[in-house]
């Protein structure tokens, strides 16, 4: 009975060795297979996007603001470099104490030519002498003292006289209409003699002195409007899927990674002749302070849309239609067929089921047939 058990002994011993060591062999092989980072195939939105370069303007970017008139610089705010102005805010003042004198003295001198001509009026007394002289010639004419001719004669001298007052009481109206139109010159060339902000923005800087002596169309300080114009440069392959009212996103360099819902608002139907590159305008829902002039980013239209269809990301694709799939640890290289190309996904229409596993790192690292430890990426 001992050689039996003895061989039974042996056997489980070298069983157990041999489970030992295809345990030991399936540790290793799992440990030095390379390790493949994956997704699922998923169903999403499929978008069809246009991509284009892009540069942020102030409206009419940045604005020369000069003076009309010439003068010496009396008063220029405090504010200045980056500071807000609302439409309408003085920026700077030139001398107007000549002007505002002229207007003092002809307010003086027509106020005394009106009290001239009241007190004349009261006390003018030739036309109720007249009326008498009507009055008494009426009445000896009726005595038969008098012809009628000299009755004639009276009635002419009254309406003479009524002609005259009238055309006087024009003439003064004439003269305050007159007096008027001189004034308002003066206060629209004293309203010229503040030099405001053309509209809301900010002062880039003032580039005249106080005291400084200016002529007329002399640039005073330039200034950015708050309003701000996106444009993004599309190529004119792609322009014509691009149609007002689709959204968008736009990043802008000078802020990282941060991006901002946008929507189509025009398109210049002509191009840029040395680029060949196509202007359209982006409404971008951003706050002013990071829409700063003349920074640049990208932008991406959806320019069409497809509900629940197969998607991987755009990384998984080599060689404009390829993907490595991992099936029970095994790399395939496989062909499929592209629908809409998005920013970061890729649709599939065709030879690769939802839920396939596809590589998506290091994708030139791995070969057809190579076995890999698939590790899903989340």
């Amino acid at each position: 009975m001992s050689a039996p058990t003895g061989r039974s002994s042996f056997v489980l011993k070298l069983a157990i060795a041999i489970a030992v060591l295809i345990g030991l062999g399936v540790f290793v092989f799992n440990r030095v297979r390379p390790t493949a980072l994956v997704v699922p195939v998923t169903r999403g939105t499929a978008a069809d996007i246009v991509t284009g370069s892009v540069v942020v303007h102030a409206d009419k970017d940045l604005q020369e603001i000069r003076s009309e008139l010439p003068g010496r610089v009396a008063w220029i705010d405090p504010r200045q470099l980056g500071t807000f102005f609302k439409a309408g805010e003085p920026i700077l003042k030139l001398d107007s104490s000549d002007l505002e004198r002229e207007m003092k003295l002809a307010q003086t001198d027509f106020d005394a030519v009106l009290e001239r001509k009241r007190i004349e009026r009261e006390h003018d007394a030739t036309l109720q002498v007249a009326r008498d002289a009507l009055a008494n010639v009426e009445r000896r004419f009726k005595r038969g003292e008098v012809s009628e001719e000299e009755v004639k004669t009276a009635q002419r001298a009254v309406n003479k006289i009524a002609t005259d007052l009238e055309l006087a009481d024009f003439d003064l109206k004439q003269a305050k209409v007159k007096f008027q139109n001189e004034q308002d010159a003066r206060r629209r060339l004293l309203d010229k003699m503040t030099i405001r902000a053309p509209m809301d923005g900010i002062m880039q800087g003032v580039v005249v002195a106080k005291g400084a002596l200016i002529s007329g169309g002399t640039t005073v300080g330039t200034f950015f409007s708050k309003d701000r114009v996106v444009i993004a440069k599309v190529g004119e392959e792609d322009v014509g899927r691009v149609k007002v009212g689709q959204a968008a996103r736009v990043r802008l360099l000078n802020l990282g990674g941060e991006t901002f819902d946008a929507k189509v608002t025009s398109i210049l139907p002509f191009a840029d002749p040395d680029t060949q590159r196509y202007s359209v305008y982006l409404a971008v829902n951003a706050p002013i302070e990071k829409l700063k002039p003349f920074s640049t980013g990208e932008a991406t239209i959806t320019v069409g849309e497809r509900k629940n269809e197969p998607l991987v990301p755009r990384r998984a694709i080599f060689n404009d239609d390829y993907v490595f799939v991992v099936r029970d640890g095994v790399v395939e290289k496989r062909k499929v067929s592209l629908g809409f190309k998005a920013l970061n996904f890729a649709e599939i229409t065709g030879n690769l089921r939802d839920g396939e596993l596809v590589i998506v790192d290091d994708i030139d690292q791995f070969r057809d047939g190579e076995h890999v430890r698939a590790v899903v990426a989340h």
